[in-house]
């Protein structure tokens, strides 16, 4: 006999995260969707993980404004056509951005539909160049222009 501990579920505070796609693969236990287990990849819980089911909305394939379609668009970070051929595989390892919030159930996570979007690294900020000497004089700041 092995014995078990209950453990409670660990739920992440509603907000938006960027998220990195570890595993995907379609089912359809409960209708067309794919099952994405995703990880946080900045910032603060970093590296909680959770797993979201987005409707696909096709038996075989991905309807075009699905979650799941959301999803694709955001990953691969392109505008998608309806008949154009979608992998799985191509989710794996990618990051979007999106709210996450608690299940109706109060037993998990979700992405919530209409705010998935791409990840867009903030640039680099500019660092300040050397400062340039300005003189008083308003003519004496414009005398090389060549006007």
């Amino acid at each position: 006999m092995v014995k078990l501990t209950a453990q409670g579920y660990e739920l992440l505070d509603s907000g938006r995260y960027v998220l990195e796609v570890v595993e995907a693969e379609a089912v359809n236990e409960y209708g067309p969707q794919l099952r994405l287990k995703l990880r946080v990849a900045e910032g603060e819980h970093e590296g909680f993980e959770f797993t979201d089911y987005p409707n696909r909305g096709a038996e075989d394939g991905v309807k075009v404004g699905t979650k799941a379609w959301d999803i694709f668009e955001a990953c691969l970070n392109q505008r998608l056509a309806p008949d154009e051929a979608l992998d799985t595989e191509d989710l794996i390892g990618k990051r979007f951005e999106a709210m996450v919030v608690t299940k109706k159930t109060g037993k998990g996570n979700r992405t919530e539909h209409g705010t998935i979007g791409p990840h867009r690294p903030k640039k680099a900020q500019l660092k300040e160049g050397p400062k340039v000497e300005e003189s008083d004089d308003v003519e004496e700041n414009f005398k090389d222009l060549p006007f």
